[in-house]
């Protein structure tokens, strides 16, 4: 009964997507996210009837948790099409445009070499991340946010322009980040999907997309240790399938976050565990950027979302894998179903007026489209809000960064259009 709920839900979005796949992108986007993680996944996990994860079993929060996907993406829904509907759609004629700041260039050397610094000290002293390094990681989705404004503007046209290109896409191969070279990947596409007619050419075009985009993952993939340890020798460019699995079983084997959610809301209901009311959603944006030397033993108060999730496993194993949650159940953590309903239909409602507000004519609209599509995906699929805010904080001083006003005459106006 669950997933027939969830099939009509992703039913009755896709309908509402296809009245103008255009406008309604960043919908389609998130539909297509939330449809592997909590339609797929789970049914795919039925289908091979297993149902353990990490030294854990998740069985008992299995249907549990299908009921709260359906509560999340009903909520989103209502509150997309109340919102598209009632919003104006007003495109002022302002006095002044936005074009690309001719200091752009540099920006762009400091984001790459925030990458090279991370491969650096990855391979003196084998982590990438940790305290100032945090920033540097963030700096490296700073940098995909540039490539597209430098495409959607049309100037992605210089031998530099190359160059950086395919060496930051390299360093994201060997830090591991496949899911960075996948939202660059998705940003080409939406710009291939408004700015081109449907035609035979657009759609072998977007065939050879498709096809790209799932061989970067698979060999990203099967390359990751060797990557990162940077022993290029046991690479391989096959595009075979690992540990046995077939090309659709080694994509399920990488959304498994609904395990992690269906093992916290075992837990959780099992237990009585109390939600904790926003702390880990809030108090933890503003614990984030204060130093550590300001706390106790120079250490930060534990996160309450983490600890809920180590406490769900039974095994060492689950307890340090870093396993990851979706929104949904970052919500249902903090206020229990309330707090899916309330904060699923403010997403809705944002996102529904982003889509009707949004002038797919000028590009530094679509560019803000595609921004939210990265920090959406992050928070979809790392449902931590304190981090998704600060990543959402570094790609609006990338768009700041990089656009400049230009005072102009009305008849001057979106000179770059479609």
């Amino acid at each position: 009964m669950e997933f027939y709920v969830l099939g009509t839900l992703f039913l009755s979005g896709l309908i509402m997507v296809l009245k103008d796949f255009r406008k309604h992108f960043l919908l389609l986007f998130i539909l297509l996210i939330y449809f592997i993680c909590f339609f797929l996944g789970p049914l795919n996990s039925i289908n091979l009837n297993k149902y353990t994860h990490l030294g854990g079993n998740f069985s008992d929060g299995f249907y549990d948790t299908l009921d709260l996907y359906s509560i999340g993406i009903f909520c989103m829904l209502l509150g997309y099409g109340v919102s598209y509907r009632f919003t104006n759609k007003v495109f002022t004629q302002n006095k002044y445009i936005y074009i690309i700041n001719p200091k752009y260039k540099y920006y762009m050397w400091i984001f790459f070499l925030s990458l090279v610094a991370m491969i650096r000290r990855n391979i003196s002293e084998g982590v990438y991340g940790g305290g100032f390094f945090n920033y540097l990681v963030f700096l490296g989705d700073s940098l995909i946010l540039a490539f597209i404004i430098l495409i959607y503007e049309k100037k992605f046209n210089k031998p530099w322009h190359w160059i950086i290109l395919a060496a930051s896409v390299l360093c994201y191969m060997i830090l591991g980040f496949r899911y960075r070279i996948l939202l660059l990947i998705i940003g080409v596409i939406y710009h291939f999907v408004i700015t081109n007619r449907l035609s035979i050419k657009t759609l072998i075009k977007w065939a050879f997309i498709g096809w790209g985009i799932s061989y970067s993952i698979n060999f990203i993939t099967l390359n990751r240790a060797a990557l990162r340890t940077l022993e290029f020798s046991d690479v391989t460019f096959e595009s075979k399938v690992q540990y046995g699995l077939s090309p659709y079983q080694l994509v399920m084997n990488q959304t498994d976050n609904y395990k992690t959610e269906m093992m916290v809301v075992k837990q959780m209901k099992k237990n009585n565990v109390d939600y904790d009311y926003g702390e880990s959603m809030f108090t933890h944006i503003f614990i984030r950027i204060i130093p550590a030397s300001f706390f106790k033993e120079n250490k930060k108060p534990e996160i309450p979302q983490m600890n809920t999730i180590k406490n769900s496993f039974n095994s060492k194993e689950g307890r340090y894998a870093g396993a990851a949650i979706s929104n949904v159940t970052e919500y249902y953590l903090a206020f229990g179903i309330f707090g899916i309903i309330l904060f699923m239909t403010v997403l809705g409602f944002f996102l529904g007026y982003i889509s009707k507000r949004t002038n797919i004519n000028v590009p530094r609209d679509r560019v803000i489209v595609v921004m939210i599509a990265m920090v959406m995906f992050q928070e979809i699929t790392r449902g931590y809000l304190p981090q998704n805010v600060t990543l959402l904080v570094f790609l609006l001083i990338t768009l700041k960064l990089f656009y400049k006003k230009q005072y102009v005459s009305n008849h001057n106006q979106h000179t770059n259009t479609i």
